[in-house]
This record gives C-alpha cells, structure tokens and sequence, in this order.
C-alpha cells in the first residue's frame, strides 16, 4: 500500500511575488464588481495594505490563505483581509492560518473585524466586544484572548 505524502504547512511572511496570490484570494468577496486587472492594480496601490505585514499559509508551497497584520501599539496588533482561495474555503485553512498567526505571538492582544458570522472567530478564541460600543451594523470588533484588558475608550475604529 502506497503512503500518502505528509502536506507541508507553513505560515510565512509573504514577499512581493506572492502579493498577486493574495490579492486574487478576496477578488469575489471584495471586488464589487471591478474588473480583475484593475482589482488587482487598486490592491496594488492601497495605502491601507502597504502599511501591514502579509502573511500567507502555504500547503505544499502554494498560497492557500492569508491576511494581513497592523501594529496598532507595541503589544496590539490587528488581523484584516483574511482570505482563502475559492476552491479551499471550508477545509479549515483560515482558522489554520489564524492559530499560526496567534501561536506566533507577534502581539498580547489582538483585534479584528468580522464581516462574516463571528462564530467563526469565536471557535478560535476571539470574543466580540460589548455591542454597546460596536460601531457597525455589518462588521462586528473582535478581540483576543478574551480576557484581555480591554479599555474602551482606546478600540480601533479600523484598519
């Protein structure tokens, strides 16, 4: 009988090569209806996107998801745009990526904001804050872990 090939997962810090990847993983959520060269062009030339890091999960070396990390203070970090591609969505892989990007420890306390259903997010650890102070309608704030010190007068608006 055959072995099946152990998969090689990695969370790296993407390079400019696999920005295109990247960019192409939210083009059906986030592309509203602009063509695809010029989604890819506004990605390019986004203020919001160069001032993060990009991360990428690799599975036997191919870009599978990503997302991208702000420093909002020096032990505060924010996750946004995470993204799978079309034909892995479902298999887990951004929560993968999420728990990567957590075990890193690249900040004590982290913020996102959710723009699907935050159970998602909840299965993972995040905590929704009180929805007294949310500021959205469709997109909720999120935080982990959840007992963090959480001071309300200093939330990120966005990023």
């Amino acid at each position: 009988m055959a072995k099946k090939k152990q998969e090689q997962v990695k969370l790296i810090k993407a390079t400019s090569s696999d920005l295109n990847d990247i960019y192409a993983m939210g083009y059906d959520i986030w592309g509203e209806g602009v063509p695809y060269f010029d989604y890819i062009e506004e990605c390019k030339g986004s203020v919001k996107y160069q001032s993060g890091t990009w991360y990428v999960l690799k599975v036997n070396n191919e870009n599978v998801s990503s997302c991208i990390i702000y420093q909002l203070s020096h032990n505060v970090v924010g996750i946004g745009s995470l993204a799978t591609k079309k034909d892995k969505r479902g298999s887990g892989l951004g929560s993968l990526l999420i728990n990567k990007i957590l075990s890193e420890n690249i900040g004590k306390t982290y913020f996102l904001w959710s723009d699907i259903d935050p159970i998602f997010y909840k299965k993972i650890g995040f905590a929704l804050v009180d929805s007294k102070i949310q500021l959205y309608e469709d997109s909720y704030l999120m935080y982990y872990p959840q007992n963090a010190s959480i001071d309300n007068k200093q939330l990120p608006t966005y990023f």
